[in-house]
């Protein structure tokens, strides 16, 4: 099956914070770097991050490498949770105060994504960096406008079930595999105690992470060409048969009390410390999650089982796309140390480092050099090659406020204030404003 926008090669692995906080590598203050004319830090050591908090595992390895490969520098990272980091991206990027590098998502869709910066002309074109033609086809498109590449992504992310597999045990459950064993899974799950799934409903993109789950089969496994159809007004989110079905199922496992009562006044952070305490049996985040949960976890392992929409596991398809990465501001205070940092994060080393922090993603860009660790979901490598994985749900869609309402909607849904019919139509009228 070859799918809408995904056209993988063959054999590529798949590879919070609530307040910005200034992660200790450097000594320099950010307020008072070294510069050599006034306001100008172009020819100093100084080198500004800024990075989003479900990867700062990644970038932190990352960086202390490259300070021991220069030890000159003086680098100082930014992390903020996605909300915060998107609210405020564009307004540094307006006012001449963003970082050096910055981590933009891939694509669109949301208002730190590629498409919603670049046409404001605020990107260095890295097209002519050595690893930015190694990309698989559908990865380079999602890092790139009118042909040239602006984002350096390290890892491929996807979504399912994780679980914690003490728990798991102990209760003598399976994880499901397919929309027909979900249910039941459920009430197994209440029947001896445990919620099945932890929702950090507070945190506002963990609310799509159940959707992301189940419409790749249910959408795309129908319907290939919806992305099309959807841009052409041949369809809609309230009429395209799978997403109706993706919200209605969401809305019956709500109704099955698959998710913890209290689930939109939990953070991330809460969300992964009801699966590590073992309250929860699993939980629906972004692979991107994994480090952070097994930190938690400690010694129980945490295990990855993709979960389709549909009724037959050797048909489901997987949403697996680049997860994003490292842009370099066209109005950067050290426009050379950026570029050697980027290129750092893209060599053997960085990435190698990059994907062991993570402890799931797997690279973007194959590398026979890089040692997979035995927490990489090499499951996700399977669907590549067997060409049954999607892009992200909103990296197609025409501007930031579809995502924006359909996190409104999955949200009133778990409050009980919404309908999914009234979710569809919500992003329905954001679509059409193009």
């Amino acid at each position: 099956m070859k799918l809408s926008r995904n056209k993988y090669m063959t054999g590529v692995a798949l590879t919070s914070a609530a307040a910005l906080l200034l992660v200790g590598c450097s000594t320099a203050p950010a307020s008072e770097p070294k510069s050599e004319g006034e306001g100008d830090t172009a020819g100093s050591n100084l080198l500004t991050i800024s990075w989003k908090g479900s990867e700062k595992a990644g970038i932190d390895a990352v960086v202390a490498l490259f300070k021991e490969a220069n030890p000159e520098a003086e680098v100082v990272v930014s992390i903020a949770d996605t909300e915060q980091y998107q609210a405020t991206l564009r307004t540094q990027l307006a006012a001449g105060s963003a970082a050096d590098v910055m981590y933009l998502w891939p694509a669109n869709g949301n208002p730190g994504a590629l498409r919603q910066i670049a046409p404001g002309g605020f990107l260095t074109d890295l097209s002519d960096r050595e690893w930015a033609g190694n990309y698989p086809e559908s990865i380079e498109e999602q890092l790139s406008v009118d042909g040239k590449v602006y984002i350096m992504g390290t890892l491929v992310n996807t979504f399912g079930g994780f679980y914690n597999q003490a728990t798991l045990d102990e209760t003598g459950l399976s994880a499901p595999t397919i929309w027909p064993e979900v249910l039941p899974f459920c009430e197994a799950a209440k029947s001896q105690g445990k919620v099945a799934y932890s929702i950090g409903g507070a945190t506002l993109n963990n609310v799509q992470n159940v959707v992301y789950s189940l419409a790749p089969t249910l959408v795309y496994g129908e319907n290939p060409d919806f992305d099309e159809q959807i841009e052409a007004g041949d369809t809609s989110f309230s009429e395209e048969p799978g997403y109706q079905k993706a919200f209605e199922y969401f809305q019956q496992m709500i109704d099955a009390g698959c998710f913890n009562p209290d689930s939109t006044g939990v953070n991330n952070d809460g969300m992964l410390q009801m699966v590590a305490d073992g309250s929860a049996l699993g939980t629906m985040p972004s692979a991107l999650q994994m480090a952070a949960l097994r930190v938690i976890a400690g010694d129980d392992p945490i295990s990855y089982v993709p979960l389709s929409g549909g009724d037959d596991p050797d048909t489901g398809i997987i949403a697996a796309a680049s997860s994003g990465g490292a842009a370099v501001n066209k109005n950067a205070k050290n426009p050379d140390m950026s570029l050697d940092f980027v290129d750092f994060l893209a060599s053997t080393e960085g990435t190698q480092a990059y994907v062991n922090a993570m402890q799931g993603p797997v690279p973007a860009i194959a590398n026979p050099d890089i040692e997979l660790s035995p927490t990489a979901l090499t499951t996700i490598s399977d669907y590549l090659e067997e060409e049954r994985t999607v892009h992200f749900l909103n990296q197609y869609w025409p501007n930031a406020r579809v995502e924006q309402a359909m996190f409104a909607g999955l949200q009133g849904m778990l409050t009980g204030d919404t309908s999914a019919e009234e979710a569809l139509k919500s992003m329905d009228d954001e679509y059409a404003q193009g």
